[in-house]
């Protein structure tokens, strides 16, 4: 009975073993518009108040689920360790009365994305203090349009974080995602107004397999 023991002890080590190996052989692998966020639109809640005009904005895929992500089969059970999801953006529309300056400064700060699905959910938070220029390209009757520098947004999940990320978005059904982000202008005659950032070159990149 003990050699029968050790015997399972000693295949499981060497599974895991082998799991580390391969994993390790593994290259990153992004995922390029996960959950169809690419222009979308993060959006403000509420308009900007002053206190160097802050805010937040989000995005929730609530009202249009997603299936599963494919992924091709992965040996010995192996999974990702790491998870970084990056964002740019196209444009950022500003709305309301307020002073729409020609150029400013927005930096996004504290970024949380959550995950879930039928079976579980997931979320982690990072600030990812990313600053972003803004020229104004248009204006109208109570809106302006600003083109924005190509800096990018990018958070990462811890190691239990992003396998349970994986697990939700490969497994489950339908997938609800969300972003939020806190958010803070350079320029005060801002506050009063809302702005919505649209989304540009989202991807997720899953490293550190295991």
């Amino acid at each position: 009975m003990k050699r029968a023991v050790l015997s399972v002890v000693v295949l499981g080590l060497s599974l895991a073993s082998c799991s580390r190996i391969v994993g390790a052989a593994i290259p990153p692998q992004t995922i390029s518009n996960p959950a169809g966020l690419e222009g979308k639109q993060l959006v403000a809640s509420s308009p900007l108040v002053v206190e160097s005009v802050r805010g937040t904005v989000s995005y929730s895929t609530a009202g249009a689920p997603f299936g599963d992500i494919q992924i091709p089969d992965l040996p010995f059970g192996i999974r990702p360790g790491g998870l970084e999801f990056r964002t740019g953006f196209s444009q950022i529309d500003v709305t309301g009365a307020c002073v729409k300056p020609q150029a400013f400064t927005v930096t996004v700060r504290d970024v949380k994305v959550d995950a879930s699905d039928a079976v579980a959910s997931a979320t982690f938070t990072q600030n990812a203090a990313a600053q972003f220029t803004l020229t104004r390209t248009s204006e109208g009757a109570g809106r302006a349009t600003y083109g924005v520098s190509d800096t990018k947004l990018s958070v990462s999940a811890d190691v239990a974080t992003a396998m349970k990320f994986f697990s939700i978005l490969t497994t489950g059904g339908q997938n609800t995602v969300s972003v939020m982000a806190t958010i803070s202008a350079s320029d005060n005659g801002l506050a009063g107004c809302t702005m919505g950032f649209t989304l540009k070159d989202v991807s997720v990149t899953l490293s550190k397999f295991q």
